[in-house]
């Protein structure tokens, strides 16, 4: 039977391929790390004329104002604490009501160095392991939820899982496109 008292921690973060465009996934966690919902979006692929209108905003834009905020909105499940591993989505605690938090660990592998400056305001909290960014203002609650959360085996791996997922779903329907194709077009 699931621990009802048990918070719950959502992983966001959004795959971008030249072929396909920009996808993103919400793995929502149970305080244990098993699975209790997960959405993802179709790939978004800007026009040109985005990105010259964005510019180097862009990534920005698609992280998080579009993608993150859509999947936040579809979650069915209320979100205790939001971790992503792209400092872009961290916008996304303006359209939410429980904090976002960035995982350092996550952040450094995939983005490289972090820029201090785009982490003004923000202090550091520990998680199973790992280390969270958060708005100075939510580290209490942030605290809180994290001693709430000893049996998370680990903060870094589940976005792994989310980009795994990513990759199954594109791969059927990429499979699922080819067998709509009319034999001579498949060859």
């Amino acid at each position: 039977m699931p621990d009802t008292d048990s918070p719950t921690i959502a992983y966001y973060t959004v795959v971008e391929e030249e072929r396909t465009g920009w996808t993103g996934g919400l793995l929502l966690l149970n305080g244990g790390g098993r699975p209790l919902e997960f959405q993802c979006t179709l790939p978004v692929r800007p026009t040109r004329a985005h990105e010259i209108l964005f510019g180097l905003t862009l990534r920005d834009h698609l992280i998080g104002e579009v993608i993150g905020p859509l999947l936040v909105r579809k979650c069915r499940t209320p979100i205790a604490l939001l971790c992503c591993d792209q400092p872009e989505a961290l916008k996304i605690e303006t359209r939410t009501k429980c904090p976002v938090a960035l995982v350092e660990e996550a952040a450094l592998s995939d983005e490289g160095p972090m820029d201090d400056e785009s982490l003004l305001g923000s202090t550091r909290v520990d998680l199973a392991g790992s280390t969270l960014r958060v708005a100075v203002e939510q580290a209490e609650q942030v605290q809180q939820l994290a001693a709430n959360l000893i049996d998370l085996p680990d903060a870094t791996e589940p976005f792994d899982r989310i980009r795994e997922a990513i990759k199954e779903a594109q791969s059927q329907i990429a499979r699922a496109q080819s067998s709509r194709l009319p034999p001579a077009a498949a060859a």
